[in-house]
């Protein structure tokens, strides 16, 4: 199995020590989780990867200050995951942090500028310049980091929806893409709302998108929201960080496993993955364990698309930890650990 990783690779990058090389292609071994390079595609700051629905394209945002004019940009995925250049756009805003693929629109978040920008993708794969630019404004309770709105993730919602999770804001505003104007309108009441200085980072939708898992960076918390119809309603709150941690922490990332039984979140600071099963009838979680990641500050880590693998991106430590993931018990066996600076964002390709 082929998949991507970004990396921060350049000082004004949010690490330590940023010396990634770009935008990595590695081979799985889904026999023995050993991890092979295959190449690397120079990008400044690549911290976050999105593949195409039809697996002919990915995208890549640059995640650095407006004033480093940061740009977006497109390649074809041609033989082995080799990636061959289309075009870049540029980026107004601050510190791009994620995107996604809503129907003919890539949408991009802005995290400390606290806005996000809509380009259409066209029929050979490129980007044609910014068609919109949406902007946050609000403050949260945590001075420090919500004094300002903070765009920090993109979430697809039905067919021609998105949430938009705003780590300032403690929330998850919804947008619908307007087909004749291909623009984006907020779509009012389904906003996922969370308990004020909480810090929505990033979500994830069950498979039938009545139920919405929402990770706060700020307290470490897991949101469970229910679809009531007209809104959604919090329906659980429950720790996602080990309750004797002393290091400061920042939860990360969060990832469904491909059979919706178990729900997988990260932490900075603990270097902790979090295992929670599922109830089958009414969604709420219960913890399973808390499983180390074998390196420093796992910003991303993914699961394959079999749901037999994951893979946690060490930024700090400069490593891929592979994972073999238990299916009855959701528990995950560390199998192997390869050297890869800077990491920080996990994509599955094949």
């Amino acid at each position: 199995m082929i998949f991507y990783t970004g990396s921060y690779t350049q000082e004004g990058a949010p690490a330590n020590i940023p010396k990634g090389e770009g935008i990595g292609c590695f081979k799985l071994n889904q026999e023995t989780g050993v991890i092979k390079s295959l190449h690397y595609t120079k990008q400044r700051n690549p911290s976050y990867l999105v593949i195409s629905k039809d697996k002919k394209y990915l995208y890549a945002v640059e995640e650095m200050l407006e004033s480093l004019k940061p740009r977006i940009f497109s390649y074809k995925i041609e033989n082995q995951g080799l990636l061959k250049p289309i075009n870049s756009q540029e980026l107004v805003g601050d510190y791009a942090c994620h995107l996604a693929i809503i129907q003919d629109q890539l949408v991009v978040a802005n995290y400390v500028s606290g806005n996000a920008l809509s380009f259409q993708i066209l029929e050979d794969g490129s980007l044609a310049p910014c068609n919109q630019f949406i902007k946050h404004v609000g403050t949260g309770p945590n001075k420090e980091r919500q004094e300002s709105a903070h765009v920090h993730m993109v979430y697809p919602f039905k067919k021609d929806h998105m949430f938009l999770v705003d780590l300032g804001l403690d929330k998850a505003k919804v947008y619908q893409l307007i087909a004749n104007t291909k623009s984006w309108k907020m779509a009012l009441g389904l906003d996922l709302n969370i308990e004020p200085g909480s810090g929505a980072r990033h979500m994830v939708l069950d498979k039938t998108q009545n139920y919405a898992f929402i990770l706060s960076e700020l307290t470490g918390a897991v949101f469970v929201l229910k679809n009531e119809g007209k809104k959604f309603k919090q329906i659980q709150k429950i720790l996602s960080v080990p309750q004797n941690c002393k290091e400061d922490f920042g939860a990360a990332a969060i990832r469904l496993h491909p059979s919706g039984q178990f729900l997988y979140t990260s932490a900075r600071g603990s270097n902790t993955i979090t295992i929670f099963k599922i109830n089958e009838k009414n969604k709420m979680l219960s913890l399973v364990a808390y499983q180390a990641t074998e390196g420093k500050t796992p910003r991303d880590f993914n699961i394959d698309p079999t749901g037999e693998w994951l893979i946690a991106a060490n930024q700090d430590s400069g490593t891929l930890v592979v994972f073999k993931m238990n299916k009855e018990t959701g528990l995950l066996t560390k199998k192997y650990k390869k050297t890869v600076e800077t990491p920080v964002n996990i994509t599955w390709l094949c």
